[in-house]
């Protein structure tokens, strides 16, 4: 048996290893509690900074989609004329010169109860069709609005009717300004006289699956920046007889003079009808015609110099003549899977008067033109585009070298061109 003092060597020695157990364990739940503590705090902060985070972060709709697209150019034109620049046209416009027609970002959506477009342009073709924009004010210019090719927000009146307000495409023509969109790379000579944008507001309804209608309320024919204080109207009447068989007819009424002249208002109207005969052959033909009210009547009254000898003989008053001019254009496309297609071209233009296109001849604009446009369709959306196109003119129009006239205009394009 043990000792007295061995009974009481042992029991120090057991309170000693209690207490050394007791503190280890103390640190040990210190530690643990420590660590649980740390681990809130942590998950605390990251929840509070992911709630910061979505708080910061722009939700997106999930219908907005951006795009771009890039068509550039080599145009040989066998006039060889001196200037770089060709007239009666905007497409393809730089001769024997690289460079691009259009390009463009943008983006669009397309809610329930709201939709727009905004897209941002620059290339020759925008620096052509822009020119007749106002240069001389200060808010609103040819420079801060040339780069806009559509700029506008609609909203969703009923179930088959839209508003849509600011700058957007124009509605008269067969043809659209992307030229991927159309059979033909450069754009029918009518098709250039017409507004390739508008700046306004559009109602579009539907009465049914077949007929489809538009009003357009605009600033004028082609222009942002106004020049008179009236304002133009336009509408669109389409009616599909089959899907594959659809009418067209787009009309224009609008005061083309500036403020310091007599009214002018112009007239348009333009029937289209697009049949797709086949999977791989379609055919479309548009007729075109204008009027538009001279600037003024000029009136002899050599009796007034009777009265009074400051009068003067010739009485300048309103018009009531109108100039017209006459379009007709006639397309066809022959389509081969996704290899290549084929498309022709035949057009008359008709301006004896010279209200559209100015040439200071006897005849005024009586052209023809002739288009053939040869797609290699193997990169899609990528587009490689030959196209050879041959005007004719009943007087002298087109610039030649040694700075001359002649009556023919032969032109060979090449293009390339993208959109995603």
């Amino acid at each position: 048996m043990p000792t007295r003092n061995q009974f009481l060597s042992l029991l120090s020695i057991l309170s000693i290893i209690f207490l050394f157990s007791g503190n280890l364990f103390a640190e040990e739940t210190n530690e643990t509690t420590q660590n649980k503590d740390t681990n809130q705090i942590v998950q605390k902060n990251q929840n509070e900074s992911s709630n910061q985070t979505q708080e910061n972060h722009i939700v997106l709709p999930k219908s907005l989609k951006f795009g771009a697209f890039v068509d550039t150019y080599y145009s040989h034109n066998a006039n060889h004329p001196r200037s770089k620049e060709r007239a009666y046209t905007t497409q393809a416009v730089r001769n024997d010169e690289f460079n691009i027609n259009l390009g463009f970002v943008d983006a669009k959506w397309q809610e329930e109860k709201i939709r727009g477009r905004i897209a941002l342009q620059f290339g020759t073709s925008v620096n052509t069709n822009y020119a007749a924009e106002v240069s001389k004010d200060v808010s609103s210019n040819q420079n801060a609005v040339k780069h806009i090719q559509e700029a506008y927000v609609g909203f969703k009146l009923t179930k088959n009717t839209w508003l849509d307000a600011g700058i957007y495409f124009g509605h008269i023509g067969h043809e659209s300004w992307i030229s991927s969109d159309n059979w033909n790379y450069t754009r029918a000579l009518a098709l250039d006289y017409v507004p390739y944008y508008s700046s306004g507001v559009r109602l579009t309804t539907k009465f049914s699956e077949k007929f489809q209608f538009q009003f357009h309320v605009m600033n004028g024919w082609q222009n942002i920046t106004d020049q008179n204080k009236d304002k133009s109207v336009g509408t669109q009447f389409k009616y599909h007889f089959t899907p594959n068989l659809i009418l067209t007819a787009n009309q224009f009424v609008g005061n083309e003079a500036p403020d310091y002249e007599r009214k002018q208002t112009r007239l348009y109207n333009n029937t289209i009808v697009e049949w797709k005969v086949l999977d791989w052959l379609s055919f479309a033909m548009s007729g075109d015609i204008g009027a538009q009210k001279t600037k003024e009547s000029l009136s002899y009254e050599p009796w007034w110099k009777e009265i009074n000898p400051v009068l003067p003989m010739y009485i300048s008053r309103e018009s009531r003549v109108y100039n017209q001019w006459y379009h007709g254009t006639f397309w066809t496309s022959f389509r081969y899977e996704d290899i290549f297609r084929l498309s022709f071209r035949l057009e008359r233009f008709y301006d004896p008067k010279q209200v559209l296109a100015p040439t200071y001849t006897r005849n005024g604009f009586l052209t023809n033109g002739y288009t053939i446009t040869f797609d290699l369709l193997n990169w899609l959306p990528g587009l490689l585009r030959l196209e050879a196109i041959q005007r004719e003119s009943m007087d002298p129009v087109f610039e030649t070298d040694n700075n001359k006239r002649t009556r023919v205009e032969r032109l060979f394009v090449v293009a390339a061109t993208v959109r995603i």
